[in-house]
């Protein structure tokens, strides 16, 4: 047989009609005698006869409506093709020749209540206290302040570097007012139209995720007024902002503890103790201890109460568009995480209740597929799905710094197999990152390899998911690990990278232009060695993007998807696809990734 079928929750192939869904399945090459939709309405396999009912191009579109599962808020569903003497499935992760596992079947969430927005934003994160400085006289000054009690703060100059000596006390005087003077280089020279900021609310240390009041905007960043009119200022601008809550541990330095160390009867019942009488610290850090999810109270303050922190932040003044939550998957009851899923479905009814398209994006170093089945989180810091294969497949390392040698067949599919495992509407909304706070800058990993950090760049702003840039990504920062990670923004330009630069912003208005890149279906066109090829497909449009690490190639593959037609149109490519009768020789420079769209 030589076939190819395509089916993505995209306009054209699927609705939701209420209690059914219409599909639509397009089959090109070897037509099956019988097409079948297999769903799970009471855990037990159902088929479903789709319908043939037209035909383009060589490609024959079947049609069938089925009803969505009523024990679950997720409808899964897979498409079985049948010939004289063979059959496939086709799953999320494509044609299979034996019926897929469940983590392979299409799936549907129910509960619509969504961040869609975000599929159209260009994300930025900031570490406040290295950004920018707006408004010197609410810098610390030295010993200032002991933190903890212990250990004098430290100011630096702007142009210093982070040590890991005085690591979370020392400070260079980043705040709000300084982000607020630079949305327009954000906003209107680089291209970025949405920020997530690290925590703001007050602490005694720069990175501010021991928070010691969560109600209050820390002064050395300017107070809940610098909050107040930065959103303000974006909202001008149609900027959304997503803040960081940290409530599965708090600060030291926190009143409750102290309370809780002389008996308080609440206060004592926050925290998660050991068993020798101390207070559990997160991941043995003992200025981070660790709040229990079993105390009612703690619930009631972070989450449901009328004037809980979550609700606080989401109103009037503020009304914040999201909130990115700190290790999520670990809040729980006791030392472990235990019902946490359970706390993170009132957390989602909470949220939404404010606003039902506010974003509630989980932190997750590893995967996050549980979280993300439509009744917990809305997407996740996309470590597992984005980050880890592409450190993998162009700096040869993993997560913990260890070599990796990983070929471009085996990165496309540990990531076709990380997204099959959820929605569509939540790979749309998957937040994509290279690199961040916690972990190296990518240009360092790459050993200050600017071809592909250029690389890495086209394919954080094509990939299938909301693209967001750390902080001076786009001028060529390096760092190593925290708190090298953590530099000022040097914004003397003659310290920046130009090439980077001007490339950063043709990328992202690469993405802002065309829609195929913000909610268009992802196929996998070609894998080997050193090389893989995507094409972004939505409608009429599609983008295509070649990634090319190894040596310069003339590259054959096949080019053909439904509904296209037209003529290929380089968006960043020396030269275009040649193609006859859709068989394509693709000309892939050394270390680049090329876009072409086609076009009537």
């Amino acid at each position: 047989m030589n076939n190819i079928a395509f089916h993505e929750a995209i306009p054209g192939y699927f609705e939701d009609l209420g209690s059914e869904l219409w599909l639509k399945l397009a089959i090109f090459g070897d037509q099956p005698a019988k097409v079948s939709v297999r769903i799970e309405p009471d855990n037990e396999e159902f088929l479903i006869p789709m319908n043939r009912v037209s035909e383009k191009a060589g490609w024959v579109h079947y049609e069938a409506k089925v009803v969505k599962s009523e024990h679950i808020d997720l409808t899964l569903y897979l498409f079985k093709l049948v010939w004289e003497k063979d059959s496939q499935w086709l799953s999320a992760v494509g044609l299979e020749p034996h019926m897929p596992i469940n983590a392979h079947m299409f799936r549907y969430t129910h509960d619509r209540r969504l961040p869609t927005w975000s599929c159209s934003q260009v994300f930025y994160q900031i570490f406040p206290d290295r950004f920018a400085n707006g408004d010197p006289s609410i810098t610390p000054t030295s010993g200032e302040y002991k933190y903890l009690g212990e250990q004098d703060i430290v100011v630096k100059q702007w142009d210093d570097l982070p040590s890991s000596e005085t690591g979370g006390f020392e400070f260079f005087g980043g705040d709000l007012p300084g982000i607020e003077s630079k949305l327009s280089y954000l906003n209107d020279t680089l291209g970025v139209t949405a920020l997530y900021l690290n925590p703001v609310f007050s602490s005694q240390s720069n990175h501010k995720y021991d928070t010691t009041d969560y109600y209050n905007v820390d002064k050395q960043f300017g107070g809940n007024d610098a909050l107040e009119s930065l959103i303000s200022s974006m909202k001008s601008r149609d900027m959304p902002i997503v803040l960081d809550a940290v409530i599965n541990h708090t600060s030291l330095a926190h009143p409750w503890v102290e309370s809780a160390k002389n008996g308080h009867e609440v206060d004592k019942t926050r925290f998660v103790w050991s068993d020798e009488g101390y207070i559990w610290s997160w991941k043995g850090h003992h200025s981070l201890p660790v709040l229990d999810f079993g105390c009612e109270q703690n619930v009631t303050d972070f989450i449901t109460g009328e004037d809980s922190v979550i609700r606080k932040w989401m109103q009037p003044p503020y009304a914040i568009d999201g909130w990115r939550m700190d290790v999520v998957h670990m809040l729980g009851e006791g030392k472990g995480a235990r019902n946490n899923d359970k706390h993170l479905r009132t957390l989602r009814e909470t949220v939404k209740h404010e606003n039902e398209h506010a974003m509630l994006l989980g932190e997750h170093f590893f995967e996050a597929t549980d979280w993300l089945q439509g009744d917990q989180e809305d997407c996740a810091m996309n470590y597992f799905g984005f980050a880890h294969p592409i450190r993998a497949f162009l700096a040869n390392l993993d997560i913990s710094g260890d070599p990796v040698s990983i070929t471009a067949l085996e990165t496309t599919k540990w990531m076709r197999q990380a997204r099959a495992r959820v929605s569509f509407s939540h790979q749309l909304m998957q937040f994509n990152q290279l690199d961040s706070h916690d972990t190296p800058r990518f240009l360092t990993m790459l050993n200050g390899n600017k071809a592909r950090m250029k690389m890495a760049i086209s394919i954080l702003m094509s990939y299938i998911g909301v693209p967001c840039l750390y902080y001076a990504t786009e001028i060529g920062m390096e760092g190593g690990a925290d708190p090298d990670c953590r530099r000022t923004f040097p914004w003397d330009e003659s310290q920046w990278d130009e090439n980077i630069f001007t490339h950063t912003q043709h990328w992202i208005n690469i993405r802002k232009t065309y829609p195929a890149l913000q909610t268009g279906a992802l196929v996998d066109v070609y894998a080997d060695q050193d090389c893989f090829v995507y094409a972004r497909v939505l409608g009429e449009q599609t983008v295509l993007v070649a990634v090319n690490r190894g040596e310069a190639k003339d590259q054959p593959m096949h080019l053909n998807f439904p509904n296209q037609k037209g003529s290929w149109k380089a968006l960043d490519a020396n030269t275009n696809p040649s193609v006859t009768h859709g068989e394509a020789i693709v000309s892939m420079p050394a270390e680049s990734v090329q876009a072409w769209v086609l076009e009537k």
